[in-house]
């Protein structure tokens, strides 16, 4: 198994900032081990579920063959993977936003396009696909407290909201409202495009259908021309 990933993305920045590393992993190491027990245990139920949902595919179809070696351990991954594509849902924004840096006197529009996602529709839960832009005005007056953030936060942010059961509409929203709340900028703008299993697999089966949707806040809001700048910067 290798850690340098987690290490990086989890412990490297509380460690650093530690008078005691040696205590502080001792406490992250007790809180992990904790969250892992209670995650086995979900798996675990989860897994039990998928179990009759084969069984209930196979009442269905009785060609089906639940011994295939495909199938065999089929309920244990698929619990994994809906903990992994729901894993946002145990993000706390304000851990993303843990760290900002002085807008001094930038003023103008900052934003992070092209950020690929994976979601999964509360309706139907099939998969969504698809890329978002996030844009936002810092608020420089407000001297020292203006601030912004490192680009990787807001791809994080989009994550985030991403990985759990939800609409796309109010996925959108939910980014825009992170960011509105932790960096109090003048205006902030989302567009996201998603392209949506219930659609393109079932249903209408539009193969090439694209949901488009749009979160507005501030500047963006009131001025047009601001909001234009975004949305010829995405193109």
């Amino acid at each position: 198994m290798a850690y340098e990933t987690s290490f990086n993305k989890d412990l490297a920045r509380k460690l650093a900032s530690s008078k005691n590393p040696g205590a502080t992993l001792d406490q992250e190491l007790a809180a992990y081990k904790a969250r892992a027990l209670e995650l086995n245990a979900a798996r675990e139920l989860m897994a039990e579920g998928y179990d009759k949902v084969l069984k209930g595919l196979k009442l269905a179809f009785p060609q089906l063959d639940l011994d295939d070696k495909n199938l065999v351990g089929s309920p244990n991954r698929m619990a994994r993977s809906l903990l992994e594509v729901c894993s946002g849902l145990g993000t706390n924004q304000k851990e993303i936003f843990s760290t900002t840096f002085p807008a001094e006197n930038y003023n103008e529009v900052i934003i992070l396009k092209d950020i690929d996602y994976t979601s999964l529709c509360s309706h139907h839960f099939f998969p969504f696909i698809g890329k978002a832009h996030v844009g936002y005005l810092p608020d420089t007056s407000h001297g020292e407290d203006s601030r912004v953030v490192g680009l990787s936060k807001l791809a994080h942010i989009v994550d985030m909201h991403a990985q759990r059961p939800q609409l796309q509409e109010r996925m959108c929203y939910g980014i825009m409202n992170s960011i509105k709340d932790e960096l109090k900028p003048a205006g902030v703008m989302v567009v996201i495009e998603g392209s949506h299993g219930c659609l393109t697999c079932r249903g209408a089966k539009k193969a090439n259908a694209t949901m488009m949707t749009s979160a507005v806040d501030g500047k963006f809001k009131e001025d047009p021309k601001v909001r234009a700048e975004f949305l010829s910067l995405i193109q």
